[in-house]
Parts: structure tokens; sequence; C-alpha cells
């Protein structure tokens, strides 16, 4: 099985969701099933989440952003062990191997899951600045909204491989999911030949991502003949990326898509990714089996095929590379 795209990323309508109509709810699973065999990537509308709702997040990330660098850094990523707070652009990595993005983050777990992890490497409570006035509270909302939105899409997921209903949703009881504040700054046009891209291309971790874009766009996706096609904004919607976790669970039949972002639109860009993964514990090994061979482009993330390893520690791993940690 190899990567074919069909030109431009397909828009689907996840009303179904949110109705009894158990007809609709397969239609859309086929849907869904037919684009996760080719694409990996699609957008959402008709989710249930209001314009309001859609704009707190972005409100968030420009006042957190416009803060000084001082009281960013007071909540470094590179000052804890858990993975949550600031990263500024450029941020040094652990592996040399592996270029800095030209964007600065601010990320946050769910609340009880950071209290309850069993690994002390990614353990800890998230980290939040001080003196900035009505920033958590509607983060965590918004994370909830998510999170719901997260929770349906994966009894899709499930319709769409034909496993028993919960079997996906029974791996999210305390899930290590998180919530990313993402701002990029314009870069030429020569940015990508010069390294300095806003984030290299990757697959993520994880099962799959909600992501939220600004009116700007950057964001691409790669073809199967080693071109990229961009992934443009489109207002009210999501895009819907799957990672190495959905890949491995579907025993390839689904595709971890390889994206990047490259900002060249003379901008400043914010983006609000919301990464689905999984417990700790977790075992991340295949659900059903694939009749056929898989081939696919290898990333610094990409999961062997003989891997036989829980969420936990495939972020260990991955995590102690690609990020700051004290």
């Amino acid at each position: 099985m190899s990567f074919e795209r069909t030109g431009k990323v397909p828009i689907v309508d996840v009303g179904p969701l949110f109705t009894s109509s158990m007809k609709d709810k397969v239609a859309l699973a086929e849907q869904v099933d037919a684009i996760c065999r080719s694409d990996g990537f699609f957008y959402v509308t008709n989710h249930g989440i209001s314009p309001a709702d859609l704009r707190a997040p972005f409100d968030a990330a420009e006042r957190f952003f416009d803060l000084p660098l001082e009281k960013k850094m007071a909540v470094a990523m590179a000052n804890t062990t858990c993975y949550s707070g600031y990263l500024p652009v450029m941020e040094r990595i652990n592996d040399p191997a592996l270029k800095g993005n030209y964007h600065e983050a601010f990320q946050f777990f769910g609340e009880n899951s950071v209290t309850q992890r069993p690994s002390a490497s990614l353990g800890g409570g998230n980290l939040w600045p001080e003196d900035l006035d009505d920033f958590r509270q509607p983060l965590l909302r918004h994370y909830a909204q998510l999170n719901e939105l997260g929770d349906a899409l994966a009894s899709v997921f499930e319709l769409a491989l034909r496993l028993q209903p919960g079997t996906l949703r029974s791996f999210f009881k305390v899930p290590l999911t998180f919530l990313r504040l993402l701002k990029y700054p314009s870069q030429e046009a020569s940015a990508s030949e010069s390294g300095e891209i806003g984030i290299r291309p990757h697959t993520d971790n994880g099962a799959f991502t909600i992501l939220q874009q600004d009116a700007v766009g950057g964001l691409q996706l790669i073809n199967s003949d080693g071109s990229w096609l961009d992934v443009p904004p489109i207002e009210g919607t999501f895009v819907i990326n799957l990672g190495e976790m959905m890949k491995r669970w579907s025993d390839g039949i689904y595709h971890a898509t390889p994206h990047r972002v490259i900002n060249r639109s003379g901008r400043e860009r914010y983006s609000v990714p919301f990464f689905m993964l999984p417990d700790y514990d977790a075992m991340v090994i295949p659900l059903v089996k694939n009749p056929s061979e898989f081939h696919e482009p290898v990333m610094h993330n990409t999961l062997a095929k003989d891997e036989y390893l829980t969420c936990g520690e495939i972020l260990t791993r991955t995590w102690s590379r690609i990020y700051p940690s004290a």
C-alpha cells in the first residue's frame, strides 16, 4: 500500500456524530475509512463548537506570546521534567541531528492526567504564567471541548476499522493528550532551503491530531511524488491528521502522513493543535490485520512494524530527543 493523494484535502461533515442515526454514523465511518486509507488528512465541519469558542485559544495565544520574554521563560519547559510550558523560537533540542523549529509554543495537558501519570519522567503539573488574567480557564474549557470531539471521532475510527465499540476509547481513560499554542514568525521564501522552517517534516506521535489554523496558512502535507500539497485554512473547520499510533493500531491500513509548516505570508501565523494521546500504559500494537504490505516515508519518530511498546515508552523515547527538559 502506498501514499496516494486526491490533489486536495477532503472535507467531511461530522454532524452525524451528534445524531442518533446509526445508518448516518456508518456512512460517515465509511467516508472516513476511505480517506484514511489514502490521505490521512481531512477537514471536519459541523463539529458543534461555536465561533466564539473557536476564537478563544487564539486570543489566549496572542496575549501569551506578547508577554516579555522573561515572563515566558519563567514557565519554560527546559526548567521542568513534565513537558509542559513554553518553548522559545529555535529552541535547542537534545538531539543535534534534528534542527530546531522556527516557532514558539506553549503547551499543557489535561489537569487530571498530569497528576496521575505512573512515570516521573512524564509526571508533574502544568506550568501556567502568572499575572495573565483570564488565560487558564478559557484554555481548559477549550481542551474539554476538543477532548469531547476527539472521543466522538475515536468512535468513528472504531466503526471504520470494524472494532468493538469502545475499543479505542478504552485507551483514553487518563490520557496524555495535550493542547499546544503555536506562533510562527514570517519567513523568507527560501526558508525551507536554509533550514529555518516553521515545523520540519514529521509525522505526529499520537492517535490523531485536531488542528485549528488561523487565516494565514503554511501547512503542507507530502504527496506520493515527494512534492508538497497545501492544506489551506478553511474558516470554522478543524484539520484532522492521523499519527503513528493510529497507523500502528490499524497495522498500516491507515497512514500517518508527513507534514510541515513554512510561513511565507509576511505575517505572523498562529495555530492550535490538540494531540490525542492515549494512557501512559496503553499498548500500541495492531488491533486488526492488514492483508497488504505497506510502505511509507520514514521520519525521526516513525514506529517500526515490529515494535511492541506502550504509549509512555514511545513518548519518553521521542520527547527526550525533541524537547528540552530539566
